[in-house]
């Protein structure tokens, strides 16, 4: 029995080798081909990655809905900041959700939200909840540091501490 039991875990795990690993493996692999689409200023890698129903939460201002929205929003990112970068730096997995602490670095080139073009780098962090269905992400929730990546990029100053009494 104990042999048939050590097989049956081996045939397992070389058939989880051989199909590219498990499910979980699969998710985090769809996962990192969306920061490839951004890293690499590829937006047709989108289209085999996102569900045609993918929701964007929040979306940015002006954004269409679905992948052409996120398509369109990739390519005036990469061209205002053209050395758009983003590392990830953890991955979390919760069942069907994969989720992304990243940094995002980029030198603004171009007006962006209004602001002249600065040529000034910035640094955030970024976090993503992406939920996988059928091998497709179905939806995105993240969240930006653009309060920083502002100040970095000068369009804001940072807050004065005030002295106690004042």
């Amino acid at each position: 029995m104990r042999n048939r039991t050590i097989s049956i875990a081996l045939i397992a795990l070389t058939s989880a080798r051989a199909t590219g690993g498990s499910p979980r493996d699969a998710s985090k692999k769809i996962v990192e081909q969306w920061y490839d689409a951004f890293n690499h200023k590829d937006a047709a890698l989108l289209d085999e990655i996102l569900d045609r129903s993918w929701m964007d939460i929040p979306s940015a201002p002006n954004q269409r809905a679905g992948p052409a929205g996120v398509k369109q929003l990739l390519v005036e990112l990469t061209s205002i900041f053209p050395d758009f970068t983003i590392r990830m730096q953890d991955v979390l997995q919760d069942g069907n959700k994969v989720i992304v602490r990243s940094e995002i670095s980029a030198t603004q080139e171009k007006p962006f939200m209004g602001f002249p073009a600065s040529r000034r780098k910035m640094t955030i962090q970024a976090v993503d909840i992406h939920e996988i269905r059928d091998g497709k992400i179905v939806r995105t929730w993240h969240t930006e540091d653009w309060m920083t990546g502002f100040r970095q990029l000068g369009v804001c100053k940072p807050l004065q501490k005030t002295g106690e009494g004042q």
